[in-house]
């Protein structure tokens, strides 16, 4: 009787934890699969209306959420409205702007929550013509399933802005 007491003592923390354990099922590699194709469309929408300057679009897949964060190129953190606010400043300026994406990487958080990683290069041309080259180029996006549909939660950036000289060589 006397081991039965310390016995019970050492293995009800074990049951406790066993019993409160994650449900959450594992994700087969046919959901990574399915998920990477589903943000990946998202991401291609996103990138798409952004090479031609539609702001309104562009922000359709980010999340209207308190807990959205963005962290913008300038370092600057910033709530959704304030994120909106600072693309929309960026984009009342754009004529169109050319992506060149070079990698993508997803880390699977579980079934509601993915986070994609990617670099690129980037050419933007403004409304009065200047041209800004954006290289290198890295964003991490996290996005959550929410409704169905795949939004960003979370937006991190970082590139090197070059102003695009003319060749002042040329004799036109």
């Amino acid at each position: 009787m006397k081991n039965i007491i310390p016995t019970i003592l050492i293995l009800t923390p074990f049951m406790f934890i066993s019993c409160n354990s994650n449900n959450q099922t594992q994700l087969t590699d046919e959901g990574r699969v399915r998920i990477k194709s589903e943000v990946l469309s998202v991401l291609d929408q996103i990138m798409k209306s952004t090479e031609v300057g539609n702001f309104e679009k562009a922000i359709e897949h980010y999340a209207n959420d308190p807990q959205f964060i963005s962290v913008n190129i300038s370092g600057e953190i910033s709530d959704y409205n304030s994120f909106l606010e600072s693309n929309k400043g960026f984009f009342d300026v754009l004529d169109h702007q050319t992506f060149d994406k070079k990698d993508t990487k997803f880390t699977f958080i579980d079934s509601e929550t993915v986070i994609l990683t990617y670099s690129a290069s980037a050419l933007a041309t403004l409304k009065d013509n200047q041209q800004l080259k954006v290289d290198p180029f890295a964003s991490t996006l996290v996005f959550r399933r929410i409704d169905d549909s795949w939004k960003v939660t979370y937006t991190h950036e970082s590139g090197i802005f070059t102003p695009v000289v003319g060749d002042s060589t040329s004799t036109e």
